[in-house]
C-alpha cells in the first residue's frame, strides 16, 4: 500500500513539474513574409510586412513581452544586418511589423555583396534568450527574390490591347496579347527582336526558327514539340496563326531566352524583363 501511495505522489510530483516546466514557454513563430513590390529594380525602395505570432505568453508571470524583429541579407551576421525593431508588448496572437528598406542606401548593403541578382531576404525573431521557446526553428524564415540590374530591357504587354513598352516606349503591336487554353499567347517577332534575337520562318515545314545568344529554340505551327539547343520540350499550347501573325506561349519563349516573367491579374498585364 505504501509503495502505491508513493508511485501516485511520484507521479503527481512529476505531471506538476512538468506542467510548470510548460509554462514557462513559449512559442514564437513567422507565419509570412510581404513584399510591397513583386518586381524591385536597383536603388528602389520597397516595403515587408512580416506576419509573426507568439502563443503561450498569457501563462507567464512577470515576463516583459519584449521581442526583437532583425532582417538580414542572405544569412544573419553583424555584416548582412539590415535593420531591427523591438516589440515592446504584443496583446494579441498575432501581428504585422513593417520594415521599409531603401537599396540606395549603401549602408543596407556589405560592399561584398551585388547590388542586383539573386537574393535571400532572412527575417529572424528572438525573445532575448529570457525564457525558452518550443521550437526556436520556427524563429527564422527567408524568402528568395530577385533584383533587377537598371540596364534590364523590360516589355510590358496587356490582353487584348495592342499598346505595349518597351522600357516604358509605347510600342503598337500588330495583335494584341490573348489567353489561348489558360495560357498567355504573344506575338512572337515582338518579344524575341525587342531583346535583340533573331526569327526565323520556314514556310515548308511551317516551322520557327529563334536565334539568341547561346540559344537555338525550334517550334513548328499547330505541333505541341519544340526544342531548346536540341532538348525536346512538350508545349501546353501550341504557335499558332491569328490573322497572319504568330503568337507563342511567352512563358516558355521568355524563360528560354533567361527572361523572367510576370503575371498581373488585376491589370491583366505581362512584364517581361531581360537583364543585359
Amino acid at each position: 500500500m505504501k509503495k502505491i501511495i508513493f508511485i501516485l505522489i511520484l507521479i503527481l510530483t512529476l505531471s506538476t513539474a512538468k506542467l510548470a516546466f510548460s509554462e514557462d514557454k513559449i512559442d514564437l513563430s513567422i507565419k509570412d513574409l510581404i513584399f510591397s513590390k513583386e518586381i524591385i529594380f536597383e536603388n528602389e525602395k520597397f516595403d515587408i510586412l512580416i506576419n509573426l505570432c507568439i502563443s503561450g505568453i498569457e501563462n507567464l508571470k512577470n515576463f516583459n513581452s519584449q521581442f526583437i524583429v532583425s532582417i538580414f541579407w542572405d544569412k544573419p551576421s553583424r555584416f548582412t544586418h539590415i535593420d531591427s525593431k523591438v516589440i515592446e508588448k504584443i496583446e494579441k496572437d498575432c501581428i504585422d511589423v513593417k520594415f521599409s528598406i531603401d537599396l540606395s542606401a549603401k549602408t543596407f548593403s556589405s560592399s561584398y555583396l551585388p547590388p542586383s541578382g539573386d537574393r535571400t531576404l532572412v527575417v529572424q525573431i528572438d525573445s532575448g534568450h529570457q525564457i525558452k521557446e518550443v521550437n526556436e526553428e520556427n524563429n527564422i524564415v527567408e524568402k528568395k527574390f530577385h533584383i533587377f540590374k537598371l540596364t534590364s530591357k523590360v516589355i510590358k504587354i496587356f490582353i487584348n490591347n495592342k499598346i505595349g513598352y518597351l522600357n516604358d516606349k509605347e510600342i503598337e503591336l500588330e495583335i494584341p496579347p490573348m489567353i489561348i487554353k489558360g495560357r498567355t499567347m504573344v506575338p512572337l517577332r515582338f518579344v524575341v527582336e525587342s531583346f535583340g534575337g533573331e526569327v526565323v520562318w520556314n514556310n515548308d515545314d511551317k516551322s520557327i526558327k529563334i536565334k539568341f545568344e547561346d540559344k537555338e529554340i525550334l517550334m513548328w505551327l499547330n505541333n505541341n514539340i519544340s526544342y531548346i539547343n536540341d532538348k525536346k520540350y512538350a508545349l501546353d499550347v501550341p504557335p499558332t496563326v491569328i490573322n497572319g501573325r504568330t503568337i507563342v506561349p511567352i512563358r516558355f519563349v521568355a524563360e528560354a531566352l533567361n527572361s523572367y516573367v510576370f503575371w498581373d491579374s488585376k491589370e491583366q498585364k505581362v512584364t517581361i524583363i531581360y537583364e543585359k
